[in-house]
């Protein structure tokens, strides 16, 4: 069954395009479906609404066009001073500055000449295996591995915050103080990876003042995510949509 909200069918060659665009999550096709449904109900909403006068619904960015709907629909709340001094209270490793991390890591790049759930069980299979032996790392890092490190065992060497081209990498590498061989599988738009963190040197922490608009940016922008998606979950079920897994898929 085709894709298609309200009647307007979002063809197979759009939907293809789209996927690519989401192959570092588990169901590239259902984020694909996700992102395009929800732009079809934003753009439709704004037609409906003559919010953009004569200019074409696709020379305007998706960024642009919720700025335009929430100008009329939503208002998102700033948050207080005192909600940024308490997240920065509670998220303060965060913050540091000047933190270093001793990593190594084992890549199973994504390729379009392999399918995804191939890789994934590669991927897993090699991770299963380091958890019950972790004396396997190098060996496995030389000879898997598809990122150039792993003819050094995977290392990395010492990695500073910020210094990341990946930052769901960086997340993991920086979250906490834990060390040796993260549980689960990392996911970055490069593929999966198998992380060992080794060593940690932890930096400085700065003032509240030096971070406070930063935090502010952060918390504005985590209640406009929510509320984007309490704008199109009302929006969908006002909606006709049909070629989707099923009416949660938005969720």
């Amino acid at each position: 069954m085709s894709l298609s909200v309200n009647g307007i069918v979002i063809d197979s060659r759009t939907l293809a395009e789209e996927i690519d665009h989401h192959r570092d999550v588990a169901d590239p096709e259902i984020a694909a479906q996700r992102a395009l449904v929800t732009r079809e109900l934003l753009r439709q909403r704004a037609r409906e609404l003559k919010l953009l006068g004569e200019t074409a619904l696709g020379d305007i960015s998706d960024e642009a066009l919720v700025d335009a709907l929430f100008a009329r629909d939503v208002q998102v709340r700033r948050p207080t001073m005192d909600e940024c001094r308490a997240y920065f209270a509670e998220h303060a490793a965060q913050f540091r500055q000047g933190d270093r991390v001793q990593a190594s890591h084992i890549l199973f790049a994504l390729s379009g000449a392999v399918p995804l759930a191939a890789t994934l069980a590669r991927a897993q299979e090699a991770l299963d295996a380091v958890l019950v032996e972790p004396a396997l790392f190098e060996g496995l890092a030389r000879r898997l591995s598809d990122c150039p490190s792993g003819r050094e065992g995977g290392s990395l060497g010492m990695l500073m915050r910020g210094h990341s081209v990946a930052p769901e990498f960086e997340l993991v590498l920086f979250s906490g103080d834990r060390l040796g061989i993260v549980p689960r599988l990392v996911n970055t738009r490069y593929g999966f990876h198998i992380v060992r963190i080794e060593r940690r040197v932890k930096g400085h922490m700065p003032a509240f003042e030096a971070v406070a608009e930063r935090i502010a940016a952060e918390l504005y922008h985590q209640a406009r995510q929510r509320a984007l998606r309490h704008y199109v979950a009302l929006l969908a079920g006002a909606a006709d949509i049909s070629g989707t897994a099923g009416p949660s898929f938005l969720q």
